[in-house]
């Protein structure tokens, strides 16, 4: 019996890597199968990861800075010709403790440094920027700067890119040539309402009740002014413009593109073909919650395997209470991850055990099915 792995990371506790790992052990523990271990990643957060491991990337260092400009290092990964970038890398998500100020100073410069400092390596021809896992909310002003991009306000004053100054830029100047780039987003994030940058992912990353209303109308007025400088009035309405805080917007205003993160890293891992190969497909994240079937992995998944009629198990650290979306996606059945009471700090750290444990069930259940 061929079993298929493709899973997601658990957020906080496993990358996609280590995920698929423990549940392979698991697997070969429980009975004689074979494990066709595929991680996959929704195009933010452990992308580039995958490409480097399985698809014979190569790691450049870069120097970058975080998300309130402090430097750091960095690095983005050669893959042939194409530079694969995580935002994550150069304007990450911080949590509240490492924060040295306020959301108003976060700046996503830090990723186009990493851009720039891609475009100057030969043989460098396409760059791909995943969208996630960050935390600024600037509307990719930083990101734009860091590639040439210069804005002013209605006194002449050079700006910096960082979320406090949305609301001053009054001129853009362009530079004479500009990226072309590709955005791999993990949902469909608008750039502005109520599930938008600032009301729906702002909290996240250090947005206050107080703050929603301003940042709001300020990434508002930026993206006007985006739009009336290069004489298109449709980018703050195409789908992904608030991946990343607003990056997606940046990538859009530069000629470049978006496209759903989880299916193109699955093209790339051919999980197309390893479906085709596979007798059973374990596949899981985090959490499965109503996002999971919006162009996540595990959705993903769901909609290559029924297309192939393959069955699918799925294992989360939290499931719904409703599962029936899934099971008309295409699922056979899942499993939490927790085996008992315990904190949530508990699972994740016990998370590999956990999978372990999981896998080995899985195993004995399927070849039991098998030889009945």
């Amino acid at each position: 019996m061929r079993i298929l792995v493709a899973v997601d990371s658990f957020k906080g506790s496993l990358t996609a890597d280590e995920a698929v790992h423990w549940l392979g052990q698991g697997l070969m523990k429980g009975a004689r199968v074979e494990v066709d271990p595929c991680p996959l990643a929704d195009g933010g957060e452990g992308t580039s990861a995958l490409v480097e491991r399985y698809l014979g990337g190569r790691r450049v260092m870069a120097p970058t800075v975080d998300s309130f400009g402090r430097p750091r290092p960095g690095w983005w990964v050669r893959w042939g010709r194409t530079a694969v970038i995580e935002s994550a890398v150069g304007s990450g998500y911080l949590p509240p403790a490492d924060r040295p100020a306020s959301v108003w100073h976060t700046t996503s410069r830090g990723t186009g440094m990493l851009v720039h400092h891609a475009q100057q390596a030969p043989d460098i021809d396409r760059v791909i920027v995943t969208l996630g896992g960050t935390g600024a909310v600037d509307g990719g002003m930083g990101f734009l700067e860091a590639l040439g991009v210069e804005f002013y306000d209605r006194d002449g004053h050079r700006l910096s890119g960082t979320a406090g100054h949305l609301e001053r830029v009054h001129r853009i100047r362009w530079p004479d040539a500009l990226p072309s780039l590709v955005g791999l987003y993990d949902t469909f994030v608008p750039l502005l309402g109520p599930t938008g940058a600032v009301r729906l992912y702002g909290p996240q990353k250090g947005v206050t009740p107080q703050d929603v209303e301003p940042l709001e109308r300020h990434l508002a007025h930026f993206a006007h002014v985006l739009q009336d400088s290069l004489n298109q009035s449709d980018l703050m309405d195409r789908p992904g413009a608030g991946a990343a805080g607003g990056m997606g917007l940046a990538i859009y205003a530069l000629g470049g593109r978006l496209e759903a993160g989880a299916p193109a890293v699955a093209q790339w891992m051919d999980l197309a073909s390893r479906l085709e190969r596979a007798d059973w497909v374990i596949t899981g994240e985090g959490r499965l919650d109503a996002q999971s079937l919006l162009g996540k992995v595990v959705g993903t998944v769901l909609n290559q395997a029924r297309a192939r009629r393959r069955p699918v198990l799925a294992v989360a650290g939290a499931l719904p209470a409703d599962l029936s979306p899934f099971y008309q996606a295409g699922l056979t059945a899942a499993w939490p991850l927790v085996s008992g009471p315990m904190t949530v700090e508990e699972a994740m750290r016990d998370a590999p055990r956990l999978l372990q444990q999981l896998g080995e069930n899985f195993a004995r259940v399927l070849m039991y099915g098998d030889y009945a």
